[in-house]
């Protein structure tokens, strides 16, 4: 396991490590899936949201 100086205090580090264990500085912070996930999710609401919108109005309108 290489180590690696931490560019906040210089303390040896993991070069595996999310952050450094003397001082917090992230060192190889993860992307979060989570966010790309809801994000993905949050635009397929969107377009059914808008479909489901154009459908309701057709309906209201043909019954004027």
């Amino acid at each position: 396991m290489p180590l690696k100086p931490c560019p906040s205090c210089s303390h040896s580090v993991s070069t595996q490590a999310e952050s450094c264990p003397k001082c917090g500085h992230p060192i190889n912070p993860k992307t979060n899936t989570k966010t790309t996930y809801i994000e993905e999710k949050s635009s397929g609401l969107s377009f059914w949201g808008v479909v489901g919108a154009v459908i309701l109005a057709i309906i209201i309108l043909s019954f004027c």
